[in-house]
């Protein structure tokens, strides 16, 4: 029998079966080779509401947002920078989980959070203007649309999607 959605088939814990190691501050860090999807809970949570906060961004600006309308949507939410700040700490918890004090002991700074979420992401494969996007937006039920690519091909390399590797990573650990 095929299947249209193989859940078993090949994960990303092939292709890290021990995890994602992530290097900070001379430490090692592996964070888990799928992204559980309770990591994200934080940063969608109701009280967070960055769901809405996009939707009122948008809606003031009739659909064209610009930087005015983010940082005004911003100023009517003062407590939200602070919010979302937790919300990423309390993700990374989720994710390094007894690693984490460890972490924290690092002092990450702003920039080693972005730097960390982007690379996980491109690992992950997740992009979070996708999560946020509608449904409906993505499909087509029109029976002039055709597929841009085939479900398949051979050309994509095994590695696809994975962060690259940092110069340093070549080095022995002895």
């Amino acid at each position: 029998m095929s299947y249209v959605i193989d859940l078993d088939a090949e994960r990303r814990e092939v292709q890290y079966p021990d995890g994602i190691p992530v290097k900070f501050a001379g430490d090692q860090f592996i964070f888990p080779a799928e992204l559980p999807a309770e990591a994200l809970d934080p940063i969608l949570s109701d009280e967070l509401d960055l769901v809405g906060l996009l939707g009122e961004v948008i809606d003031s600006a009739e659909g064209d947002a610009g930087v005015k309308e983010v940082v005004n949507a911003l100023f009517r939410r003062p407590s939200l920078p602070r919010k979302f700040l937790a919300a990423v700490r309390e993700t990374y918890a989720i994710l390094l989980g007894e690693q984490h004090a460890t972490f924290l002991e690092n002092r990450p700074s702003i920039g080693d959070y972005v730097r960390l979420t982007t690379g996980l992401t491109k690992v992950y494969g997740v992009e979070l203007g996708k999560l946020f996007r509608s449904a409906a937006s993505s499909e087509s039920d029109s029976p002039t649309s055709n597929p841009t690519s085939p479900a398949t091909t051979g050309s994509t390399p095994d590695g696809s999607g994975s962060a690259p590797d940092s110069p340093d990573s070549s080095a022995s650990d002895g």
